[in-house]
């Protein structure tokens, strides 16, 4: 009787709990990891390897020093584009971008960089200023700033932030609230609405799902 209880057991366990439980891990990575698009230049979904790669880049950041892609090295890795003077949407997106820096705190392995649009005024004293008033960990995150040009192609072919060409000349300029996830192969996983809580909720969540 005993015998019979046991093979019952194994059978249940084989034939019905073992598949269930295959069933639901396959579903969860195809529903978490796998879900999270890729994306290419101007926000084009991409369906097969080679996945667009964000390209390294180089500018100083609030303490007059450079920050690189040695920063975002083998990490998971949120970028959006701000300037310090801006009335509208920037205080709403830095403000939920200190959510993410407080969500991770404690973890090594996420890292923000938050580049200027306006690098004629942002320059690194102002930068410092703006790190302290929102209570930015440099440990953590980075505010770059640089040449217009090479900011302006940045956001353009490096992390596709806005659609509209340009040459990063006087008259041009760039004005997003997107955040932008990525890999830690550098590649680009999401854009998001920095202005919205849902959004970011999504975000952190997104971030965790990477890890």
């Amino acid at each position: 009787m005993k015998n019979k209880k046991q093979i019952s057991l194994l059978f249940f366990t084989v034939v019905i709990v073992a598949p269930l439980m295959i069933f639901g891990a396959v579903n969860w990575y195809q529903h978490s990891v796998s879900g999270l698009p890729y994306y290419g230049e101007k926000y084009a979904i991409e369906k097969s390897k080679p996945y667009f790669t964000v390209p390294d880049f180089e500018f100083t950041n609030q303490d007059s020093t450079v920050v690189n892609q040695s920063f975002i090295k083998n990490k998971v890795w949120v970028a959006n584009y701000f300037f310090t003077s801006c009335p509208s949407i920037c205080p709403q997106m830095m403000h939920n971008l200190t959510k993410v820096q407080a969500a991770f705190a404690s973890d090594n392995d996420v890292r923000i960089v938050s580049f200027t649009v306006d690098p004629e005024h942002d320059l690194p004293t102002r930068l410092k200023w703006y790190a302290q008033r929102y209570g930015i960990n440099a440990a953590q995150w980075q505010l770059a700033t640089g040449t217009k040009k090479d900011l302006y192609q940045f956001a353009r072919k490096g992390l596709s932030v806005v659609a509209t060409d340009g040459d990063g000349g006087e008259g041009d300029f760039i004005h997003s609230d997107h955040l932008v996830l990525v890999d830690k192969d550098n590649h680009i996983r999401g854009y998001y609405d920095g202005t919205s809580d849902l959004d970011v909720k999504k975000l952190i969540a997104d971030i965790k799902t990477l890890q």
